[in-house]
């Protein structure tokens, strides 16, 4: 039996990106608005640094931290890309993460929780010392992946392949932050910690950044960043889409998160 049946959640994401929470929402009976916080860069010299630097020092792990790093990736270089991870056990951070990389053939394995600390778990049960880890991310991603793996006594690269600026206040943004001050939004879904910065950046130049619906987080740094705005928030145990629609469901029909 669907479970969201006349509620209306909102995801920080355009409506290209928040397909696969569309079809969950609809198939438990809810409404999906999608709003767009930030807008992607790619880094256009970033894919040549990639591929340079996976040559020269044959690393022994390719982190993807985002499907979309492997859509930038793959898109600007996809044969020398798949040639020059044939060697290298490929990381990633979650279960789209993977299947995008399945789309250009290459295996990868997955940490059991999707998120950097679960890529920290993942390789903290072997021995890595002196061992060479390369991670393909965005301009915005934070320093705790990179500081933990260095602990670990890994040698770690990071390749900045996009940044993520805040979107623009359009018209679809004004009715959806009309809606949430008249309480016609049941659940906002928050999809990382920059789609948090960018979505009160924009929020403010509507005018007012009151929340009256549940608020609820993909995962510990989307967490983080509510936190620091004093936001309750929900997180989600399976750090995926499909784990938000499934905290929203608890959440709505007053079940404990």
């Amino acid at each position: 039996m669907p479970g969201l049946e006349g509620k209306v959640l909102a995801v920080t994401r355009s409506k290209k990106e928040a397909g696969e929470f569309f079809q969950l929402i609809k198939k438990e009976g809810g409404r999906v608005v999608a709003v767009q916080a930030i807008e992607i860069i790619p880094e256009t010299e970033a894919a040549d640094k990639f591929l340079k630097l996976v040559s020269e020092k044959e690393h022994d792990y390719c982190a993807f931290m985002s499907a979309q790093a492997v859509r930038i990736l793959f898109g600007r270089r996809r044969k020398k890309a798949v040639s020059a991870l044939a060697n290298t056990w490929v990381i990633a951070v979650g279960p789209k993460t993977r299947q995008e990389l399945q789309k250009y053939g290459v295996k990868a394995v997955m940490p059991r929780r999707y998120s950097s600390i679960g890529l920290v778990e993942l390789l903290a049960k072997k021995d890595q010392n002196g061992k060479k880890i390369i991670m393909p991310r965005s301009g915005e991603a934070g320093e705790y992946a990179a500081g933990a793996l260095q602990k670990l006594g890994m040698e770690v690269d990071e390749v900045f392949l996009y940044r993520a600026r805040t979107a623009r206040a359009t018209r679809a943004w004004e009715k959806f932050h009309a809606m949430l001050l008249e309480e016609k939004i049941d659940v906002v879904v928050f999809t990382s910690a920059s789609n948090v910065r960018s979505f009160f950046e924009i929020a403010e130049k509507l005018g007012s950044v009151r929340i009256g619906a549940k608020v609820i987080s993909i995962g510990p740094f989307t967490s983080a960043e509510l936190a620091k705005r004093g936001i309750e928030h929900y997180e989600a145990r399976d750090h995926t889409i499909e784990g938000t629609v499934q905290l929203a469901k608890r959440l709505l029909r007053g079940r404990s998160a």
